[in-house]
C-alpha cells in the first residue's frame, strides 16, 4: 500500500509541475553558409534570448533563421529595426513570404537559399 501511495504521490507531483518548466528557452539563431557548404551559427553576444530590437555588430550575411519559443521574430537590413528595412522570410520549399517568423528552424531569407544582409532583429515573447 505504501508503494502504491508513493507512486500516486509522485504522479500527482509531476502532473502539478507546469508545462513551462519543460519548455525551451526563447532564442533566435542566424546562420551563414560556410565555404564548404555547411551551416554556421552567428554568435549574438547573449542577446539571442531577449525580446525587442537588437543590432548586429556589423551586417551579417544570413541565409537561414531559426526561431525557438518566441511568438514571432523579424529581421532587418538596417540597424535599429527600421520598419522600411524588414526582410521577408520563406518557409523551406514554400513560396509565401512572411515578415513575422513563427517558431521553426526552416526560415530562409531567399527562396534560393542565398545569403541576405541582416543588421538587426526583433522578437516578441509569447503571452503566458
Amino acid at each position: 500500500m505504501t508503494k502504491t501511495f508513493l507512486s500516486l504521490l509522485i504522479s500527482l507531483s509531476l502532473a502539478a509541475v507546469s508545462y513551462s518548466a519543460f519548455a525551451r528557452k526563447p532564442e533566435i539563431r542566424l546562420y551563414k553558409m560556410t565555404l564548404d557548404g555547411n551551416s554556421e551559427k552567428y554568435l549574438l553576444f547573449g542577446k539571442a534570448d531577449n525580446p525587442g530590437c537588437h543590432n548586429t555588430p556589423y551586417q551579417y550575411k544570413v541565409y537561414k533563421v531559426a526561431v525557438l519559443a518566441f511568438k514571432t521574430c523579424s529581421v532587418y537590413s538596417e540597424k535599429d529595426c527600421q520598419p522600411d528595412s524588414i526582410l521577408p522570410a520563406y518557409w523551406k520549399k514554400k513560396d509565401k513570404a512572411s515578415t513575422k517568423m513563427k517558431q521553426g528552424t526552416r526560415w530562409y531569407l531567399a527562396q534560393d537559399e542565398s545569403e541576405v544582409g541582416v543588421s538587426s532583429w526583433s522578437c516578441e515573447l509569447k503571452q503566458p
